[in-house]
């Protein structure tokens, strides 16, 4: 009803566990912190418990997303089933096919599985979301299942995602053998203040990169009383409070409209006792509030007539300033999500006089400072991609650099795909790149942004604005360690890994925009058919990417590449 109005592609606060909207705050980021480390360990079991609302299930698909080749998953979401019926939806998931009903042959043909991946270099792991429902038989089954292993490590490695319930279970005396297991333990924590205004705000500018939306502080204060930080109460709040400035005309949630918001949520559903005459009284107090709801909404001389009474001017010189005026969605300046803008398919050099061109790429690399690079870097290829520059301040002290990169990205709505590769690749690509160096005499790499290619002459991104370093392909090859990583859209919302790790509604989005790209004869179903496996692997044989028929993080964005119709940087123009 309001996206419209207020510049939105879509609802910034829907109630679903969309990865794209997933909010980093200190605590979601030490449970993401705690399962990487458990899938680098490779060895027991992991619970991660929190309240309702608190984003446990956005938590595991966003996991799940940011796992790479080498990790192997089967996510479980509704667990309320018997032992036998979890393991044939084990085995189910994990792509093995089977007729057999019998335990002992589910076992051992999972067994044979897990040994095969083990050969192959891959880990395993079986994730259980509301893990609370799980009963005492299937626990016990879970136990058994842990003890499949060589020698030295454990085959399967399961991770229990669930309610405060999930931790009394695992501690009661019953259940001791499997409580016992548990080798890493996390629980999630609602937002703080400025946590759940950043959330507000991270997932407004998701949904609109400019929006005029704004929130007074007093407002924030109504909303995170009533929410007390967890996520979903937040989203409700901020829904129903932007459906009210909506039917105000306005574009700023004041404390007044929070406060309205909050005493309908408060107050809906509470049955009261009235007698004839206060019920008759309520009816036309109800039926008046419903016919001035239409008048306001629907009949724009009266609805400007009680904007003009009610809401004091504000001057139009302060609107533009504090970024509140609102967006013409019709004029011809504003690109809709999903097409072509041409400020924005290819990637524009910078003056000459702008550019650091006395300087050559080793020079500048010796007077670079290989942690504090990161940041810029991923600025720079930001700023191509023309998202958000939201940084969380205390992920610069984190160690690993591919880490860094893909929890920093993830508050500006992208991705980062790590890659060994060579420039021949990134050129067919044509997307920009965040590209590693190694300083000479630095212990630790450093990155700048490949940010054109014109030619011969190779663009990179200095951390300031008028630093473009200009080099050709043997100089950069000589000191580009060969590592590149590409920030992505997940435009469609294709989640997980086609077929092993996918939703039906992934693999029915896959097909549609296969059949987008020219596969026209593809069957728009649920199934990952052969059909639709061939067409990808024609597309991987294509850009020279592993013929595998599946469906990651790089042949996403090779498919979303080959569509030509997102809003994608290019490195090069067309000729």
């Amino acid at each position: 009803m309001y996206n419209k109005f207020f510049g939105f592609k879509e609802k910034p606060f829907k109630l679903v566990p969309n990865p794209a909207y997933f909010y980093l705050s200190k605590s979601h980021e030490e449970a993401m912190a705690h399962l990487n480390y458990a899938i680098s360990q490779g060895d027991g079991f992991v619970e991660i418990t929190g309240e309702v609302g608190t984003g446990k299930t956005t938590l595991c698909r966003t996991f799940l997303e940011s796992l790479n080749g080498s990790v192997e998953a089967a996510y479980i979401f509704n667990p309320k089933m018997g032992p036998k019926q979890l393991l044939r939806t084990i085995i189910e998931e994990f792509g093995i096919n089977t007729r057999s009903d019998n335990t002992k042959d589910l076992i051992d043909m999972l067994n044979a599985f897990l040994i095969k991946k083990k050969a192959d270099g891959k880990k395993v792991i079986l994730l259980i979301d509301e893990a609370q429902n799980l009963n005492r038989n299937v626990l016990e089954q879970l136990r058994l299942l842990s003890n499949l292993e060589t020698n030295r490590d454990k085959l399967l490695q399961i991770i229990l995602v669930g309610q405060p319930e999930l931790s009394e279970m695992l501690t009661s005396h019953a259940l001791r053998q499997v409580g016992q297991r548990i080798t890493l333990s996390y629980q999630l924590s609602p937002l703080t203040f400025n946590e759940c205004k950043e959330y507000i705000q991270y997932r407004i500018n998701i949904a609109a990169q400019k929006s005029v939306i704004k929130f007074d502080r007093s407002a924030y204060r109504q909303i995170y009383r009533y929410s007390k930080g967890i996520p979903r109460l937040i989203n409700i709040v901020c829904d129903r409070s932007l459906l009210t400035a909506f039917v105000l005309n306005q574009f700023k949630i004041t404390t007044g409209v929070a406060k309205a918001s909050v005493k309908e949520l408060v107050t809906r559903g509470q049955a009261k006792n009235y007698g004839f005459a206060a019920g008759t009284w309520a009816l036309i107090g109800i039926s008046f509030l419903s016919i001035m709801f239409l008048i306001v909404v629907f009949y724009q001389p009266i609805r400007d007539k009680i904007t003009a009474t009610f809401i004091a001017p504000v001057d139009v010189q302060t609107n533009v300033m504090a970024g509140t005026e609102p967006v013409n969605t019709e004029s011809e300046d504003v690109t809709p999500t999903g097409e072509i803008s041409d400020s924005v398919n290819s990637v524009t050099a910078a003056p000459k006089e702008n550019r650091v061109s006395n300087i050559s790429l080793a020079e500048y690399l010796m007077t670079m400072d290989g942690r504090s690079s990161r940041q810029p870097a991923l600025l720079q290829a930001m700023k191509l991609w023309q998202t958000g520059d939201q940084f969380t301040p205390h992920l610069k002290d984190v160690d690993d650099d591919q880490t860094y990169f893909r929890l920093s990205a993830k508050p500006n709505g992208m991705f980062i795909h790590r890659l060994e590769t060579d420039m021949a690749f990134i050129k067919k690509l044509n997307l920009p790149a965040i590209l590693e160096f190694y300083p000479p005499g630095s212990p630790s790499p450093g990155y700048l942004t490949l940010s054109r290619l014109d030619g011969d002459e190779i663009t990179l991104k200095g951390k300031n604005e008028t630093e473009w370093i200009v080099t050709d392909l043997e100089e950069l090859e000589f000191y580009w360690s060969g590592v590149a990583y590409l920030p992505w859209k997940n435009f469609h919302s294709i989640w997980g890994t086609i077929p092993t790790q996918s939703y039906k509604d992934s693999v029915i989005t896959l097909k549609l925009l296969l059949q987008e790209i020219g596969f026209e004869n593809v069957v728009i179903d649920e199934k990952y058919d052969a059909f639709t496996q061939n067409a990808v692997e024609s597309i991987q044989t294509k850009y020279g990417i592993p013929v595998d028929g599946y469906v990651g993080p790089l042949t996403k964005i090779i498919l979303y590449r080959e569509k030509n119709s997102f809003k994608m940087p290019q490195l090069s123009k067309p000729r």
